[in-house]
């Protein structure tokens, strides 16, 4: 990227403290690795060279464009997977290609187009080997601008149409390019690829993208000596949209609002979780104070029942206090003094007339309650256990 000037510069900064912001927020929420990843990666593109991402399958001619852009066959093309890492391309003195690790390479050329941009070649949106596929979604939001290839003999296949949709939501500024129309039979067929791939791909992407239909094959014969395969190529339209969107001023453009649409997704994603979070919160309380209230209502129930049930008990008691009044009155009395000189007698009689069976009742009695208590605990302990695993299936 050329030297940006101060008001350039100033944009930069805030940018930049605005998308750290954010990152330290998501750190502090405990956001995912790879979002965390995704959104260093697109502030760290900030300070990097226009990056221009070429993905699709691997038999759409992916290598083909890029060779047909650079005007040379610099890259491996082929029927079968060709590119099984993320190829960088930049501009350098000689041709030399550099392991960054297992899943990238930097590959220098000296070709002009490369001067001011970098260019991203990709394992195919439908890789044998997964982990290629994976590769290719997270490098995406590092992009500034996606040349989506999909080939004229199978539009939108079932691959490319997951993977536009999984890239949607990045904001990303998506071209798609219709590779291979030489091998479509006539205008007709032509007209119904591209009609078919203009209706839908606003529902993919959620906007409308530039669409061109071309031939990379023919376009990479005409600049190597064969001109007549020049207009039948498409090339000319795409090479100038390049030329009029990737100028400086579109590229210092679309490098400032690529981190800001990777920002924007994630904030929304985590907004949402927030929000999910809080509902819960919510619904989680309403459970709560429906528990309380159970509880209070228990409480009362409980505390109406355990008098009843003592009320039972002490009737028993005063029966029996009864009982030993009229017993005195009768025993006690002069005409009986002789009675009360046989002490075993006195117990007998007292024993049969007054206490009778009170302690088996009130043993009775006190056993019924406790019974009643632990039981009506139990119920009422299973009743919010089972409220609470309703709510842990429903969340």
């Amino acid at each position: 990227m050329h030297v940006l000037n101060s008001q350039q510069e100033e944009l930069l900064k805030s940018e930049r403290r605005l998308l750290n912001d954010l990152r330290i927020a998501l750190v502090q929420f405990g956001a995912a690795d790879e979002d965390r990843e995704a959104l260093g990666q697109s502030i760290q593109q900030l300070d990097e060279l226009f990056l221009l991402v070429v993905v699709g399958e691997f038999n759409s001619g992916k290598s083909a464009l890029i060779n047909a852009l650079l005007g040379q066959t610099l890259l491996k093309e082929g029927v079968t997977p060709t590119t099984t890492q993320i190829n960088i391309l930049r501009h350098g003195p000689s041709q030399e290609r550099t392991i960054i690790d297992e899943n990238q390479s930097v590959c220098t050329f000296p070709v002009e187009f490369l001067t001011d941009i970098s260019m991203v070649d990709t394992p195919g949106t439908n890789a044998i080997i997964r982990q290629h596929e994976v590769i290719t979604s997270q490098f995406v939001p590092r992009s500034d601008l996606v040349l989506f290839v999909t080939s004229a003999d199978r539009p939108f296949t079932e691959s490319e149409r997951v993977f536009l949709e999984r890239i949607r939501d990045w904001g990303k500024k998506v071209v798609i390019l219709i590779n291979k129309i030489d091998i479509l039979q006539n205008k007709a067929e032509r007209d119904q690829v591209e009609t078919f791939v203009r209706e839908n791909a606003p529902s993919l992407l959620g906007t409308t993208p530039e669409i061109f239909p071309v031939s990379a094959r023919a376009a990479l014969q005409a600049k190597q000596g064969e001109p007549a395969r020049w207009k039948e190529s498409g090339f000319e339209s795409l090479e100038q949209y390049i030329h009029d969107t990737l100028d400086e001023r579109g590229r210092v453009r679309l490098k400032f609002l690529n981190p800001l649409g990777v920002g924007a997704h994630l904030a929304e994603t985590y907004l949402e979780v927030i929000h999910s979070r809080l509902k819960l919160l919510q619904t989680d309380g309403e459970m709560i104070a429906d528990v309380e209230t159970q509880l209070a209502t228990f409480k009362g129930d409980m505390e109406h029942d355990f008098k009843f049930r003592m009320a039972d008990i002490e009737n028993t008691l005063l029966e029996m206090e009864r009982r030993g009044q009229e017993f005195f009155d009768d025993t006690f009395r002069l005409a009986r003094v002789f009675d009360l000189l046989s002490k075993s007698h006195v117990q007998q009689e007292f024993e049969r007339k007054v206490v009778g069976d009170v302690p088996q009742r009130i043993e009775r009695q006190v056993s019924e309650l406790i019974d009643c208590l632990v039981e009506a605990d139990l119920s009422q302990w299973k009743s919010v256990m089972e409220h609470m695993a309703d709510r842990r299936r429903q969340h």
